[in-house]
Parts: structure tokens; sequence; C-alpha cells
């Protein structure tokens, strides 16, 4: 490449010139990419469930919500979300159903997560076994709902989206990580083959000679000849 300046030419001899290196970097990062998601990673399975925080429904009470009552029960879906992530409340629950994990592994992967202006909350739970997911977030849910109703004497909690066992991996995404590793191995050995181009300082071809020294070449040894 001639020193100072570049054109689209020179890029479009340099990705021909080095196509087998381009290609075969890509090859691998997409291999590569290939063994870790399908034999490496183990897959993660979600387990998840909805449920209502609302008033509880007692007969022959006015059942009517008003701003206030809305407003409240809003907030304390926040609360009950806390709540939820107590290790005292997990405790409770992986008792119950003999599961063997401790409390703090379950909170690492445990999510509880208030819907934004609803009276909802969502509880998920991610594992490698997709039956212990399940069990987990339905113990949770069932401790919870025991719990709320000692802490707030007339809420009610109700699922409306029952906990099933997952049939599909939410992790790691094999699509995704094989198109990134696709970008990453085309953008590593394009830019590789320009590093070792503009590093090469020696002349290719006559005209190239004549451009940087400014003098004719009067003479060249064939290729033969070499």
């Amino acid at each position: 490449m001639n020193e100072g300046f570049i054109n689209i030419e020179d890029i479009i001899n340099t990705i021909r010139k080095r196509w087998k290196m381009i290609f075969l970097v890509t090859l691998i990062t997409i291999i590569l990419s290939i063994i870790i998601s399908f034999l490496i990673i183990s897959p993660k399975y979600e387990a998840s469930t909805k449920v209502f925080i609302g008033k509880e429904n007692n007969q022959g009470q006015d059942q009517n919500y008003n701003s206030n009552d809305v407003q409240m029960y809003q907030k304390l879906v926040k609360t009950y979300a806390e709540i939820i992530q107590t290790n005292d409340l997990v405790e409770r629950a992986i008792n119950v159903e003999n599961i063997d994990l401790k409390s703090e592994n379950i909170l690492n992967s445990l999510t509880v997560t208030p819907r934004a202006d609803t009276q909802i909350l969502e509880i998920k739970y991610t594992s490698t076994d997709r039956i212990l997911a399940r069990n987990v977030v339905n113990s949770i849910t069932n401790e919870f709902i025991k719990s709320s109703k000692e802490l707030i004497q007339n809420g009610n909690v109700k699922i409306i989206e029952s906990v099933k066992v997952p049939e599909n991996p939410v992790s790691p995404n094999k699509k995704m990580n094989i198109g990134i590793a696709f970008l990453l191995g085309l953008m590593i050995s394009i830019g590789l083959s320009f590093l070792l181009e503009f590093t090469d300082n020696t002349f290719k071809t006559r005209e190239q000679m004549e451009d940087i020294l400014g003098l004719p070449v009067l003479g060249a040894i064939p290729d033969s000849f070499k």
C-alpha cells in the first residue's frame, strides 16, 4: 500500500490477497462458538409465575377500588417483592419441599419484578434443571402467599399465571453466539490482514516502485529467474 493514503482498490486487493486467512480465522471462531454453545455451556431453564396483589374479596363489602386503593397496592407490590427475596422466606420454602439447595444459591438466580403501574408481581427462577426451576418457583410462591396473609390481613394474593415446567432453555442463545462469533472473526481477520499489509515494506509491482520512488524502472527480473 502507498504510504500516507489508502483507496478502495487497496482495500479490495488486500481482502482478495488474504481471503484464505480471512475465511480460516472466521471459520475457526464460528467452530469455537458452536463447541462452547452446544457442548460446554450447560443450558439454563427459566420458570416463572405471576401473582396479583389486591383487596380481599369479603362477602357483603364494597369491592370498588378508588385511586388511593390502587396506589396503595401498587406500593405494596414493591414491598412484597422485597419480602420474597429474603433468606427467611426462601429457607422456609425449600424446607417445605425438601429442596437440596441453600437459600443464598437460590437468591442468586431468583428474580422478582413488580410490573410498572400494575398490581402484578412476576417471580422467576433460572436453573440447569427445569424440574427444579418449576419446584423452586412453586414453593416460594406458596410460602409467599401464606406469609402475605399474616402481614396484611385484608390483602389478597392470587396466582394469575401458574408456573409450568419450562420446555426451552433461555441460555445460551446459540444463534446469537454464532452470529457474534462470525462478526468477531470477520473483524479480527480483516484487521489482521490490513496490519500485515501495512507492516509489509516490500515492493510488489513495478508501478508501486515508480509511484513511491518517483523514478522510472529500467528493468525487472522475471518470476521464472527468481
